[in-house]
């Protein structure tokens, strides 16, 4: 059940990825690097970081094992919870989007302070953040929707909303592209709007389908409301805390050279493709099976699923992390570099992706790691290890990015920041200066450090961490991703063109990390190998039949 509603939510969230890549191509043709785009992209990450902290962060965190007790007890007592928490979760939101269209010019001044050297972009982000802030309600009633049914054994759902989103915005973009710049990110942002309405329309037929009520109840006033709200409070510390580091990341950038926010939203947009296809859509399906099983007092079971899932883990994401530290270049050029997006934006794009790419592997497996103690109702472990990450980014990235650039605008929080930096840099002397750059590697050193973090918690918490497999299924993922490592840069001495060096690339990439892995005999490949033959001879032999 595990694997099967892995393989759903991933092919789905594939396509919706390759939907995105589209989107993202056409933005940065219509948009490039410029005021524009960063303007855009701030905005538009607002309504998102506020929806991880309120549902995806804290909410579903806190909702899934409450909604999986509830199960265990009757359907009924389950469909009743649903629908307060539902509306538990709407009357926050709509609190949240009033506040950010009240208040647009101060929460845009505190994210990206940087903003305040050129009025034409602060006024435009003000603008388009006030568009798109009732986007908040949408996705975080989505993210609701595709806990409860997960848990279900439903899966796939958000991810099929999220692709109908995606044509929406390219939609929006193809609309945009004959318009002005400044017309065309007004028209982005109402297609974002348009968007989530339309995702939340997606779901309603996997609604039916799991006989979940679509009407949300008010009368929160609840045990069982309670019960999220208690569980909800480290977590929204936790959730907060991954804000903050985006709140960090996108306020520091803007303190760098203009283009530095795009370029390092759009390396992120490609190292979040692994983790979108694989890491997000195993942990979504992961948190149900492991809260089902933790209700139901199986440590058996599990034990198994996350095993499995830290197993598989190694051997998808060290490959992709490794293809896309070779590959950074060609990925960037192929898919961005046309339009307003240069030569020089690909490139600077291309070094922040291999700074990222370092930490995929470490960001994945503490994804999975921290559903463990989820599922357990601990909130509070991860909300600690979240903090202590959030030390090491901060610290990491003021010592990486080099000198700020204040422009005219040098406000107190801008003046700390500087000082603070100063006084990182006395204790940590450093002679780099790398910019947007030293923010990605700051990021990624907080993902390992995280990582390290989380297994000592694991082990001295739960105990029984299955270090023999997980550190063997690691080893040989990482030696067959060295041999398609050293296939890949001899392809890149000799193909030029970026169409042609992924074209070619990317298949024999592929091709020689299974090979390596088949050598070694991994036992994810074989696993996977037995279960799509197994998949196969059922298929064929209900055909037969």
């Amino acid at each position: 059940m595990l694997f099967r509603g892995t393989a759903i939510v991933s092919a789905l969230t594939l396509l919706s990825r390759l939907l995105g890549f589209g989107r993202d191509l056409l933005v940065a043709r219509l948009l490039g690097a410029s005021i524009f785009a960063d303007a855009f992209f701030v905005a538009f990450r607002i309504p998102n970081l506020l929806r991880s902290l309120v549902a995806e962060g804290a909410l579903t965190s806190a909702f899934t094992p409450v909604f999986s007790s509830a199960l265990a007890d009757n359907k009924e007592r389950a469909k009743a919870t649903f629908r307060r928490v539902t509306g538990f979760l709407l009357i926050i939101t709509s609190v949240l989007t009033l506040l950010i269209i009240g208040f647009a010019p101060e929460v845009v001044r505190l994210l990206a302070p940087g903003f305040g050297a050129s009025q034409e972009k602060l006024e435009l982000c003000i603008s388009l953040t006030r568009i798109m802030a009732p986007y908040i309600a949408c996705v975080s009633v989505i993210a609701m929707l595709n806990a409860a049914l997960n848990t279900l054994g439903i899966f796939g759902a958000s991810a099929w909303a999220q692709v109908t989103m995606n044509i929406t915005l390219i939609i929006g973009a193809l609309i945009a592209m004959p318009c002005t710049l400044e017309t065309a990110t007004v028209i982005l942002s109402l297609s974002v709007l348009v968007g989530g309405l339309v995702q939340i329309v997606a779901q309603i037929p996997a609604c039916r389908r799991g006989d979940l009520p679509l009407l949300p109840s008010f009368r929160v006033l609840s045990r069982d409301v309670a019960d999220v709200i208690r569980l909800m409070i480290p977590a929204t510390v936790g959730a907060s805390v991954y804000l903050i580091t985006i709140f960090v990341g996108t306020l520091l950038a803007s303190l760098l050279p203009t283009g530095s926010v795009s370029w390092l939203f759009y390396a992120d947009r490609v190292a979040q493709f692994p983790i979108g296809i694989f890491s997000i859509a195993l942990a979504s399906v992961l948190l149900p099976a492991l809260a089902n099983a933790s209700a139901n007092a199986d440590t058996k079971t599990f034990s198994r699923n996350l095993s499995d899932s830290l197993r598989f883990t190694n051997f998808c994401i060290i490959p992709m992390a490794v293809g896309i530290w070779a590959l950074a270049l060609p990925i960037t050029r192929l898919l961005f570099e046309r339009g307003a997006f240069s030569y020089d934006s690909a490139l600077k794009t291309s070094y922040a992706l291999r700074a990222l790419s370092i930490g995929l592997w470490a960001s994945s497996c503490h994804s999975m790691l921290v559903r463990a103690f989820i599922a357990r109702k601990d909130t509070i472990t991860p909300t600690a290890i979240g903090v202590c990450s959030l030390a090491i980014n901060v610290c990491a990235s003021l010592i990486l990015m080099g000198p700020i650039i204040r422009g005219e605008f040098d406000g107190t929080f801008v003046r700390t920041v500087s000082n603070l930096q100063v006084s990182i840099l006395y204790l940590f002397p450093s002679d780099f200066s790398l910019g947007h750059i030293g923010l990605a590697l700051g990021s990624s050193i907080a993902a390992i450090g995280s990582l390290i973090l989380v297994t000592i918690f694991f082990w001295l918490r739960i105990g029984n961490f299955p270090f023999r497999e997980f550190l063997t299924s690691a080893l040989k993922a990482a030696v067959a991703a060295l041999v398609m490592l050293t296939l890949l840069n001899a392809l890149s001495s000799r193909l030029t063109t970026p169409a042609l060096l992924c074209g070619v690339g990317i298949p024999a990439g592929i091709g020689a990390y299974i090979t390596t892995s088949y050598l070694v005999r991994s036992q994810e490949l074989f696993d996977a190998i037995g279960a799509l033959r197994g998949r196969l001879l059922k298929r064929w032999g209900r055909g037969v039949a």
